[in-house]
């Protein structure tokens, strides 16, 4: 794998020295999402890397923490970073199916959370068909969008489950157009 990921290295590097200027439109477009499936698959294989880091508890025996701990100060990256790569990491790990449609483009690792999440919440004899469903609306349905269908997946299946929690309001706050602060 060593030799691979050198490789693709390399093609990176060639590809950010290339100029666009010159790309026709539908090239740059067909070359914005190559890229993007590049990096969805890029970030599959990470996911995996990450899963097998965590499952040997390399990051006990570098002296971290934990793996979140570990990712931060290694990748130097931010806690709320480490924490969704080794949550996507965790989900992709236990749902085949969604680590497959990230790896092929189908999914992006967005949208892969928020399969995962609203997987957990169902009862398992629907998981699979959700999944399904959810990785086939994937296409048309950006991630705030797949979150309200899986919502609504779960009030079919399940109509007697609590509700999602919903953001805690501000008692007396209302929104005065072009004005900032409390409105009395």
């Amino acid at each position: 794998m060593p030799d691979v990921l050198t490789q693709l290295k390399a093609t990176a590097d060639a590809g950010v020295n290339t100029p666009t200027w010159s790309l026709r439109d539908e090239d740059l477009v067909e070359c914005l999402d190559a890229v993007h499936a590049i990096t969805q698959a890029v970030a599959a294989l990470q996911s995996r890397l990450v899963r097998e880091i965590d499952s040997r508890g390399l990051a006990i025996t570098r002296h971290a923490s934990s793996t979140k701990a570990w990712l931060r100060e290694h990748l130097r990256i931010s806690p709320h970073a480490a924490k969704r790569m080794l949550e996507l990491a965790q989900a992709l790990d236990a749902r085949p199916v969604l680590a497959k449609a990230v790896a092929d483009g189908l999914v992006n690792t967005e949208q892969a959370q928020v399969i995962a999440a609203a997987l957990q919440r169902l009862p398992a004899e629907v998981v699979g068909k959700a999944e399904k469903a959810m990785i086939g609306r994937a296409a048309e349905f950006e991630p705030n969008t797949l979150r309200r269908y899986g919502e609504g997946i779960l009030a079919y299946v399940a109509p007697s489950s609590p509700k999602p929690p919903t953001p805690k309001r501000w008692n007396g706050w209302k929104r005065v157009p072009g004005r900032r602060g409390r409105s009395t």
